[in-house]
């Protein structure tokens, strides 16, 4: 079982400059893909989506990737020497010429157009930029994947547990309405046939109808769904066959459904509060599942 919140990170290092990229994972009800790349791998953009796309299913995943040259501030600076040689000759020259005796500084010489250049990424050798994005890339993703798994197995317990706690409450329940309804047809055969007394009266239309209302509070099928329901959750969250989020929000829904029935059916004020204990369990799981891909 996997979660859908989680973060990456990984670097790769290049001959004049290293790779970072980033990957982080919130919850949402399908996938959602933001990515932030640099212009010079731009192209890359529709594969990084079909790589995303291959390993996730749910969540709202943002990939951030930079590139960093090496030297100072974050890019290499270089000097043509032949450039400033141009320049310090023709300051030379003007010297001798004009008499002029001021000659060029090197700060001087550093200010003129083509003397000094910097490195951009795009000046980088691009097959080993490429290549440096990939792997980072492939890392970051990998990372973020074991750690939707590390917290998607710490919640699996969670379910188990809630699950489980559900489907012992359920059988007291049950026992407690099977009494609850034979009591009440008694009771209610009792009072009618007190009050009928004197009165000639269809037997078996009194018995269908009597039937019929402790048809109406029997749970026995709510019960049986809900158990079917519960048995089918643990063994999913037991399994390791995929995303198993939306088949969990399904399920939860299907037993409040039950849960909801029986609350409507049950009588007895203790075992009504026992329902409402096993739908607020399930509330709790809901906000789980949501958490999950």
């Amino acid at each position: 079982m996997e979660s859908m919140t989680g973060f990456g990170r990984a670097e790769t290092a290049g001959n004049d400059f290293t790779v970072t990229v980033e990957a982080k994972s919130l919850n949402h009800k399908s996938l959602s893909v933001s990515l932030k790349l640099p212009e010079v791998i731009s192209t890359m953009e529709p594969g990084v989506r079909k790589t995303i796309g291959g390993m996730f299913e749910r969540g709202r995943i943002r990939l951030d990737a930079a590139v960093e040259l090496s030297g100072d501030g974050g890019s290499r600076i270089s000097v043509s020497m032949e450039t400033a040689r141009l320049f310090v000759d023709a300051a030379e020259l003007l010297s001798r010429d004009y008499e002029c005796v001021r000659r060029i500084s090197a700060g001087e010489l550093l200010s003129l157009p083509g003397v000094v250049e910097r490195t951009e990424p795009s000046m980088l050798d691009r097959e080993e930029l490429t290549e440096a994005f990939e792997v980072s890339i492939s890392l970051a993703l990998a990372e973020l994947r074991e750690n939707r798994r590390r917290e998607g197995a710490a919640l699996a317990p969670l379910f188990i547990e809630g699950f489980s706690n559900i489907r012992e409450m359920t059988a007291p329940v049950l026992e407690q309405q099977k009494e609850t309804v034979a009591e009440k047809y008694e009771r209610l055969r009792k009072r009618i046939s007190d009050l009928i007394d004197d009165i000639e009266l269809d037997e078996d239309r009194m018995m269908q109808e009597l039937a019929l209302l402790a048809d109406r509070s029997d749970v026995t099928e709510e019960v049986q769904r809900l158990l079917c329901h519960l048995d089918y959750a643990i063994g999913i969250v037991d399994s390791d066959n995929g995303p198993v989020g939306r088949k969990l929000e399904f399920l939860i829904q299907e037993m409040h459904r039950e849960l909801n029935t029986m609350g409507a059916k049950v009588d007895d004020p203790e075992q009504s509060l026992k329902v409402i204990e096993m739908k607020n369990i399930l509330s709790s799981l809901k906000e789980q599942a949501a958490n999950i891909e």
